[in-house]
């Protein structure tokens, strides 16, 4: 897979909730990784927009994503959550798409740091994260 390729049928490797909310992955890449959401009616709040825990998840997928590449998919890592921090500014409407684009921003070998934006289709500035991981284990590949 190239950095750049569309991958969607590989967020449920990285993580079965991602896919069971209907993430796509749609880069994964040297210390970057984008991700996408179609809004469907149980991603929505009372008030009828994005739920803040759906985009509190997609942050944190994309963040632990965003460290883990390399560039032989059998050395693909694990993530582990340290620490997860997230702005909110405005809301993302019911049908609307959204999506977040995360970086590593700095660390070492086992611990790096990320931050991210959640943007709406017209690149308005929905939310930002920044958070703590820790790089794990090698991931298993299916056979």
């Amino acid at each position: 897979m190239t950095p750049t390729s569309p991958a969607t049928d590989l967020i449920g490797l990285f993580s079965g909730f991602a896919a069971y909310l209907g993430l796509d992955l749609l880069e994964y890449g040297q210390a970057r990784t984008v991700i996408a959401l179609q809004i469907r009616p149980d991603h929505l709040n009372q008030a009828g927009n994005l739920h803040g825990g759906v985009i509190a998840a997609m942050a944190d997928s994309a963040l632990g994503m965003c460290g883990t590449w390399h560039v032989d998919p059998a050395q693909w890592r694990l993530s582990l959550t340290l620490s997860l921090n997230i702005n909110y500014m405005a809301p993302a409407p019911a049908g609307s798409r959204v999506r977040v684009i995360a970086r590593v921003r700095g660390g070492g070998p086992k611990i790096y740091m990320a931050a991210c934006d959640v943007l709406d289709a017209e690149d308005n500035l929905l939310a930002s994260a920044e958070g703590v991981f820790k790089r794990s284990r090698l991931r298993r590949l299916p056979a």
